[in-house]
């Protein structure tokens, strides 16, 4: 008896296993060849292909890339296809055009530059709108050719082609403002208050400014050129020493607007060493048009440092007097029309 009630058992499970099978075939296989899910298989199908081929051949890049571009182009297919219909369809429209674009706009991102993948994202509108444009033709009732090329001059339908070049010109503004904005931060920086499309979520402090890391990586240098030799260089040559620290600092972390920082300082020479003051003039654009400079004091003395030497013993060291910085914190300035001319002069 517990041999029949085991075996009809198995026959349950194995007749519940195959009814999930049959139900998961039925959503899978498409009902006749041209069909939504007969594009979803390929897709399948060339996914699970150029991962076979990157499991035997990982060297084989461009098959894999070709043939991973192929599989979502049929998936791109596919979504456009399935969302031509209900659920996605509200009234006269349809998200597919959106949906499908985007897809296509995605496809081109991952294969454009770096430098130009922002043209996928600003096209997304424009893309979306023509495959709009080639649905209502397809779609329209109209038997000749020109009668359902008037559909596209309906009203409704130029009002959303306007919008989506809106769109996409929004879209491009924001890329333009980010792509000035990496080249001249000091721009963005800025007061943009009275400004009617950028809004600044967070207020930046002084030393987020461009000029206030710059000089601050001047001080660096400085006292690193510094503690290791006497303080020896005559105010000319301090100044030539500064400015091409200054050279150094922006080819380091270099960008268009390191033209428009001008350097200006002021050294005065004691008996203990020199009182300067570093100026970073600003002759770039300004959101009200106001000139401004970025100061920082410091003062250079020297003090004693132990170095061991190689003819004393390793327990002992050798004093040497040695350039010691000391620099304030970086201050903001405007400048009067009258006076920059003069500053800049003096530089």
């Amino acid at each position: 008896m517990k041999e029949i009630w085991k075996s009809l058992a198995n026959l349950l499970f194995l007749t519940t296993i195959i009814n999930i099978l049959k139900d998961a075939l039925n959503l899978i296989l498409p009902p006749k060849f041209w069909h939504w899910r007969t594009f979803l298989l390929l897709t399948i199908f060339l996914w699970l292909l150029s991962m076979i081929i990157s499991e035997v051949d990982s060297n084989k890049e461009e098959a894999i890339n070709f043939i991973s571009s192929l599989s979502w182009l049929s998936l791109t297919i596919s979504v456009g296809w399935r969302t031509t219909q209900k659920p996605f369809v509200f009234g006269e429209l349809s998200l597919s055009p959106w949906i499908t674009g985007g897809l296509i706009c995605f496809l081109l991102y991952e294969n454009f530059a770096s430098n130009i993948k922002y043209v996928a994202i600003v096209s997304w509108p424009i893309i979306s709108v023509c495959i709009a444009a080639i649905i209502l033709v397809l779609n329209s009732s109209e038997a000749a050719t020109e009668a359902k090329v008037d559909q596209l001059s309906k009203p409704s339908f130029v009002i959303l082609i306007l919008v989506n070049f809106l769109v996409s010109c929004w879209l491009g503004l924001y890329f333009l403002i980010q792509g000035m904005v990496q080249q001249y931060p000091t721009m963005g920086e800025d007061d943009l208050s009275q400004s009617t499309f950028v809004y600044r979520l967070i207020t930046p402090s002084i030393n987020d400014y461009r000029g206030a890391k710059i000089m601050n990586l001047m001080e660096q240098k400085l006292k690193d050129d510094l503690s290791s030799q006497k303080l020896g260089l005559s105010v000319p040559k301090m100044k030539l020493r500064l400015e091409n620290i200054k050279d150094e600092v922006t080819k380091e972390i270099s960008v268009k607007e390191d033209d428009f920082w001008k350097l200006q300082t002021s050294i005065v020479a004691n008996q203990s060493g020199y009182q300067l003051e570093l100026q970073l003039f600003w002759e770039g654009p300004t959101a009200k048009d106001e000139s401004y400079y970025l100061s920082k004091s410091c003062k250079i003395g020297e003090t004693v440092r132990q170095r061991s030497s190689g003819s004393t013993p390793q327990n002992e060291a050798v004093p040497i007097l040695v350039g010691n910085v000391e620099c304030g914190a970086v201050e903001k300035k405007a400048v009067k029309p009258e006076s920059q001319e003069e500053n800049l002069k003096n530089i």
